[in-house]
């Protein structure tokens, strides 16, 4: 029962963590879209006066940014003690509570960095990344602790759970990945395009449509690999209903990330349509860690087997 308690302490505070994360990401992409990336131009102070600054308008909104950088680390701290506090101990609850704890921490450097180096676009582009980092991190600590999990004492390596589960398992990884290079290549789009946090900083030298292009392309691929996912599935037994949610979750919003990509493409970038494009990304890149982690860990079928009854013979 005490492992019980500190499991969900542990899962609470994961969940705290992830939203925490999620919540920054689209902060971060107010603050860029409305041109107060260097409203604060030092780090760690506001600037060289005053340690915290709310004087003007795009120093208030950095500032806020950065005050939530610090709410959030609290639960951040707090889940990698709890990782180490269960006991008796559940294995894999350590590695991903870590992970989050030191991928948030390296993200404040490289914003600080970021500042420091004004609005340099290879360092705002790691900044989002690594809160992807943050946020697959946590998913793997929510959905290691959630009550449908193992909670024993072996190691996790040796649990079949974590096995691939045949050519399910492979779409999903690509999916996975496909979905990170999207975000990549979206990141490569920021940093060409007019949303810079800032006026006259320097941007990537690409040609917008080149890399809108390419990005689109990773988008479509995705999509369809999704679509062979969900064709792979689409006769699976009872316990692959969890991939089959979670799947149908990140088509929806797939589908809807590209939409209001592609109009806000064709109607030059403006900063609502962006907004909505950057929380669109962040809540895929949860649905794909989700899918992902549903379909490793739950055993998928490969084949329909028809269980053919004995005939009776009579005498």
């Amino acid at each position: 029962m005490a492992a019980l308690r500190d499991v969900t302490r542990y899962r609470q505070l994961a969940i705290m963590t992830t939203a925490g994360v999620c919540l920054l990401t689209v902060a971060g992409g107010i603050v860029r879209l409305t041109g107060s990336g260097l409203g604060c131009d030092d780090w760690p102070n506001c600037n060289s006066q005053r340690f915290v600054d709310v004087s003007s308008g795009h120093t208030a909104i950095e500032q806020i940014n950065r005050l939530l950088s610090g709410v959030i680390g609290i639960p951040t701290l707090l889940l990698a003690i709890a990782a180490f506090r269960v006991r008796p101990r559940v294995s894999g609850l350590r590695w991903p509570a870590v992970g989050v704890l030191v991928s948030v921490l390296a993200n404040g450097v490289v914003g600080g960095i970021a500042v420091r180096t004004d609005l340099h676009p290879a360092l705002v582009q790691s900044h989002f990344l690594l809160a992807m980092v943050s946020i697959a991190f946590g998913m793997i600590a929510v959905h290691r602790s959630s009550p449908g999990a193992s909670h024993s004492s072996q190691s996790s390596h040796s649990s079949p759970a974590t096995s691939w589960r045949g050519r399910p398992g492979q779409l999903a990884a690509a999916l996975t990945a496909l979905t990170a290079a999207a975000l990549v290549t979206g990141t490569i789009v920021t940093g060409t395009g007019p949303h810079a946090g800032e006026q006259d900083v320097r941007r990537f030298g690409f040609d917008i449509s080149n890399v809108a292009r390419m990005h689109s392309a990773t988008v479509l691929i995705a999509l369809a690999v999704a679509g062979l996912l969900a064709w792979t599935i689409r006769d699976g037994a009872d316990s692959t209903a969890g991939v089959r949610v979670a799947l149908s979750g990140w088509i929806f919003v797939g589908l809807l990330q590209a939409a209001v990509g592609y109009t806000q493409y064709f109607n030059g970038v403006p900063e609502l349509l962006v907004g909505i494009h950057i929380a669109l990304a962040t809540g895929l890149w949860v649905m794909t860690i989700r899918l992902l982690l549903a379909t490793v860990e739950t055993p998928i079928p490969q084949h329909k087997t028809k269980i053919v009854q004995p005939a009776v013979t009579r005498a």
